[in-house]
């Protein structure tokens, strides 16, 4: 009966400490009887936190510069897990105010080496996975292992590689291995469905066009081995992506059964 209730109480516990889980990115600085909480965005690219409270649920959202450990919020007293219980915080990429204006005309590298050609399964507006925020992106047919490259000159912020999961079934949309780049004008490029381990950069590298950056696989919702990537502008939605040139060609003309050819 003991080591029952211990057990409950334990799992009680947990349950209270997890939910009251200090996100990475915060951190406190205790002087006195003052706290200062700081977001920490270890990204190369900015982001913004909002932050609710959860009784008068107002709502504030504090702009954090790439790599900025910004003060926003203070608080009289030392009880950080009682705030942590009063307050939901989401750090989001881009800032507060989204970016309206930047390059639509810059011509944007095919993601693949010199001299490889591949055929388009998958272009602009689709009714099958590229609609919604995702309707401008495209899928190119390649076998696992062939090289990615980054179409423009970027810092990485954003990977995942440690997956070997993949199939037909939406159940594994959240399994893809990515690689996620930051431009200079706020936008972002981003390549899906890489092989396990297949990623050669790491979070914070400044890559250049046409580096190599990974491999080509089938992991996440994938129906054959290729690779998906797109050019997208941060909105209140989240990714939306956006039409582009791609080797001095409108995307939009980069149709299924086409091939495309990197000179």
């Amino acid at each position: 009966m003991q080591l029952r209730v211990f057990i409950i109480i334990a799992i009680v516990l947990c349950s209270y400490l997890n939910a009251q889980k200090k996100p990475s990115y915060l951190f406190f600085e205790i002087n006195n009887n003052k706290t200062k909480v700081f977001a920490h965005n270890k990204l190369g690219c900015p982001t913004h936190v909002k932050v609710l409270h959860n009784t008068t649920k107002s709502l504030k959202s504090y702009n954090v510069k790439a790599y900025e450990k910004k003060n926003i919020l203070s608080f009289d007293g030392k009880d950080t897990i009682t705030f942590l219980k009063d307050y939901q915080f989401k750090m989001r990429y881009g800032p507060v105010k989204y970016i309206s204006n930047y390059d639509t005309l810059y011509n944007y590298a095919l993601p693949f080496l010199k001299g490889k050609r591949y055929k388009i399964i998958q272009g602009h507006n689709t009714k099958f996975t590229h609609n919604g925020l995702s309707k401008y992106a495209i899928d190119f047919r390649m076998n696992v292992g062939q090289t990615i490259c980054a179409m423009r000159d970027g810092v990485v912020v954003g990977l995942k590689k440690d997956s070997n999961k993949g199939g037909r079934n939406k159940k594994y949309r959240s399994d893809g291995n990515y690689i996620l780049l930051y431009h200079e004008d706020g936008l972002f490029t981003q390549y899906i469905h890489l092989k396990k381990n297949g990623v050669l950069v790491k979070n914070g590298d400044s890559v250049k066009k046409n580096q190599p950056i990974g491999y080509s696989g089938n992991t996440g919702y994938s129906t054959e081995p290729h690779l998906h990537f797109g050019v997208f502008k941060i909105t209140k939605e989240g990714f939306t992506s956006i039409p582009y040139l791609l080797d001095s060609i409108p995307s939009k003309k980069y149709r299924k059964g086409k091939y495309a050819y990197k000179r």
